[in-house]
């Protein structure tokens, strides 16, 4: 048993090397500029023992994108369970993920591209719980929309799914903004940080206000 229980041990060790080996790779290269002969190089294993572990590149990606999304979902998890108000609690999922994309860029990089349409309807297990996770960041973020509405600091007239969609989209491109953009913030003296900051000027009346049609309003008018 023990020599099973090693073997385990030793063969979950190299999985892990040639993962680390595909990570290093993707973040200098880029996923579609990186070789499964250069990962068997840099992991000093031969590709006989390479394809023995994964079968092609994409299934190293989804190991790699597993890893990643299993740290934000812990930021989220971590975030949902702070004792504080619904609304406070998505402002700090959506630091969390400002302060990763900070931290981390090269996994932060590889996260975003992660969405394209060929890594979509794969049956590859590593791909398949890191969807897992990923939904249950989304169910967190519902369920943060759906405290702030109980509680008064979120409109009750908004959609908590809906929100929750907006969220990620508005989250996500603002911590990536396109060259052309970041040109012409620049050029208003509009810097990343400060972009990411006037955000919640914008984000947070459109959560808290009443809509402009609400029946509040037209009594008073």
């Amino acid at each position: 048993m023990a020599i099973a229980d090693r073997r385990k041990r030793e063969k979950e060790q190299r999985r892990n090397e040639i993962i680390v080996a595909a990570e290093k790779l993707f973040f200098a290269k880029g996923y579609t500029n990186v070789t499964m002969d250069e990962i068997a190089y840099e992991a000093e294993v031969n590709k006989a023992l390479l394809y023995y572990y994964f079968k092609n590149k994409e299934a190293l990606f989804f190991a790699v994108y597993r890893r990643i999304v299993q740290v934000l979902y812990k930021i989220y998890e971590d975030s949902s369970k702070l004792d504080i108000d619904g609304l406070t609690k998505i402002k700090a999922m959506s630091e969390g993920m400002h302060e990763f994309s900070k931290s981390h860029p090269d996994e932060f990089r590889l996260y975003i591209y992660a969405g394209s349409e060929r890594f979509i309807n794969t049956d590859n297990e590593d791909a398949k719980r890191a969807t897992t996770l990923a939904t249950g960041m989304w169910r967190l973020v519902v369920e943060a929309f759906l405290q702030g509405i109980e509680e008064g600091n979120i409109r009750d007239d908004l959609d908590p799914v809906e929100m929750s969609v907006y969220f990620n989209m508005i989250t996500m491109n603002a911590l990536n903004v396109s060259p052309v953009f970041r040109m012409i913030l620049e050029a208003r003296g509009i810097n990343q940080e400060r972009f990411w900051e006037d955000l919640e000027h914008f984000i947070r009346p459109a959560l808290t206000n009443k809509p402009l049609n609400s029946p509040d309003k037209q009594e008073k008018s």
